[in-house]
């Protein structure tokens, strides 16, 4: 059933994540599916940076760090890492769950992982960490609204997941990068997006706000005090403008406000 491929040079480091300070069981309870990988073929490949387990059909096999292993997609399995350990697919190092099977004439890996947990690899992804808090937290915000409200819609259907990790949805590069040329594990997390994700723990915006957001919108501007500010669809955020609107004094609650007409509401 498991193939052990010695081929691969390189060696999987092992890297623990840490829970972040302050997330609640029950905003960590809210868990998501995301797409990581789909190729051709019935195996996909995966490494793991502690222990795991590895469940096909009511089956449990052992999995070491070390080494990679290739795993058929037919039956569905399941690896589930011990320690907080992460899973490698690819050149990309996932915490979490990530399950294998069949989808569409394709082998698929999902991650599946707590909500809080999923929004560390999307935030650093889709907004510099070097940006200013409020920004960050605005972001935080607004992803954290994409992804539920995504699950609750079944934007894909039928399908073994809620959102898939590129610009499809938003992009997802799990916890750390692997460059196998270099030999070097490269953290995708950041100190400063994970503040960020913390102090919104549950906030969301309300089920008719999606959530949506871009780098740049087209603007049109409007007079505000001394100055202009671009005039807000109701429906999406200018990163970009964020970040000038927080380097100006603007707060993350004020910054929702503005692109969204409407304040965050706090989830149970």
């Amino acid at each position: 059933m498991i193939n052990c491929n010695k081929v691969f040079r390189s060696v999987v480091l092992t890297l623990v994540f840490t829970t972040i300070a302050g997330i609640s069981q029950s905003a960590a309870a809210v868990i998501i599916r995301v797409l990581v990988s789909e190729e051709p073929g019935d195996v996909v490949k995966v490494a793991v940076t502690q222990p795991s387990r590895l469940e096909v059909s009511g089956q449990t096999t052992s999995l070491n760090p070390g080494q990679w292993y290739t795993i058929p997609s037919n039956p569905p399995a399941r690896i589930i890492p011990s320690n907080n350990g992460l899973i490698q697919v690819k050149e990309t190092l996932y915490p979490g769950e990530i399950q294998i099977t069949q989808w569409r004439d394709q082998s698929i890996a999902v991650n599946v992982l707590p909500i809080e947990e999923y929004l560390r690899g999307v935030v650093p992804s889709e907004m510099p960490a070097s940006w200013h808090l409020d920004a960050l937290m605005a972001q935080a915000v607004a992803a954290r609204s994409y992804a539920i409200n995504t699950q609750r819609q079944r934007k894909w259907g039928n399908a073994p997941y809620d959102l898939v990790s590129d610009t499809r949805d938003q992009v997802f590069k799990g916890f750390y990068r692997f460059d196998p040329q270099t030999g070097q594990t490269k953290p995708v997390i950041h100190s400063r997006s994970d503040q960020a994700i913390a102090a919104t723990e549950g906030y969301i915006l309300s089920p008719e706000f999606k959530g949506y957001y871009r780098a740049r919108l087209k603007r049109d501007w409007v007079s505000w005090g001394n100055g202009y500010m671009p005039i807000s669809d109701g429906q999406h955020l200018d990163q970009e403008m964020t970040n000038q609107m927080a380097n100006r004094g603007w707060n993350w609650l004020q910054i929702l406000g503005w692109w969204y007409r409407t304040k965050p509401i706090k989830s149970q």
